[in-house]
């Protein structure tokens, strides 16, 4: 190889290699300035931050932290007047919630830190008061079972309102579908989507059917839990308490076992709908 093709080559590697540097400044602009640390976050309450709930200025309260978001508005490629929706707000709810149990992604959260501005003052409020278990009959007592933080996998209190939709399944073939809504912790309009077992639709039964009584205590079952607290859904494990003694009672506490898990994976799956 001649030297003019040598030092022609060594030219073209060295311009390749600050274009390179160069293009790779402009995709980084952001994550190049300094970063924000939890010292040097000044406190926003929540009256700062409802001054900021418009176009020209919209700031979020997420997970405890203020974000200046005003910039990204017009790159965001949801529905803008949703995101207008919550400026000015805490927005947690939303931010975990992209679609109904689902949140923003880990790309989503990268980007957001750059938007980070301040530590949300209300962040550091007390935290609710603890449910208290009650007994069916609605008196307050105290009980043998695990507490509903245990049994539930996460307290009560941190379930966000809104309309829920679970189902139990075994050996690939769903069993029981339900759906019901959440207000102030409490269970409301619990309905029944759903029930089958090898191949036998039980909504559809009629009351001469043998099976009919499994079917009643299904019904008495999320019957009790309407307007009750989420630890009240433990009540089930004592079917004895909750439904009639009719017919095939034996499996009454099968059948509690079933809605308990169909709620508990309504609760994981996050909301279904927004009332």
């Amino acid at each position: 190889m001649s030297l003019n093709k040598i030092a022609y080559t060594a030219l073209v590697a060295f311009f390749s290699v600050v274009l390179t540097l160069l293009a790779t400044g402009l995709l980084m602009g952001r994550s190049t300035e300094p970063a924000t640390t939890a010292d040097t976050l000044r406190p926003i309450g929540a009256e700062e931050l409802a001054t900021h709930n418009h176009r020209d200025s919209c700031w979020k309260a997420i997970d405890g932290k203020v974000y200046d978001v005003t910039s990204y508005l017009p790159e965001h490629p949801g529905d803008e007047a949703l995101t207008l929706d919550w400026c000015g707000k805490d927005a947690s709810a939303a931010w975990h919630n992209k679609r109904p149990g689902q949140a923003h992604s880990a790309n989503a959260a990268l980007l957001l830190q750059s938007y980070l501005i301040g530590q949300f003052a209300s962040a550091t409020a007390a935290a609710p008061p603890r449910q208290v278990l009650t007994t069916p009959q609605g008196t307050t007592g105290t009980s043998s079972r695990p507490s509903a933080k245990v049994l539930l996998g996460l307290a009560p209190g941190t379930y966000l309102d809104g309309i829920y939709r679970g189902h139990f399944s075994d050996r690939g073939e769903m069993q029981v579908s339900l759906q019901f809504s959440l207000r102030e912790h409490r269970m409301h309009d619990i309905e029944l989507r759903y029930l089958a077992y090898a191949g036998v639709d039980y909504l559809k039964l009629t009351e001469e059917h043998p099976a009919y009584p499994v079917l009643l205590q299904y019904r008495q079952s999320i019957a009790h839990l309407e307007g009750q607290p989420l630890a009240n859904l433990f009540d089930l494990y004592e079917p004895g308490k909750v439904v009639d003694d009719i017919d095939a009672f034996s499996g009454a506490t099968l059948r509690a076992s079933k809605v308990i898990s169909a709620v508990r994976d309504a609760l994981n799956r996050g909301v279904y709908q927004w009332q």
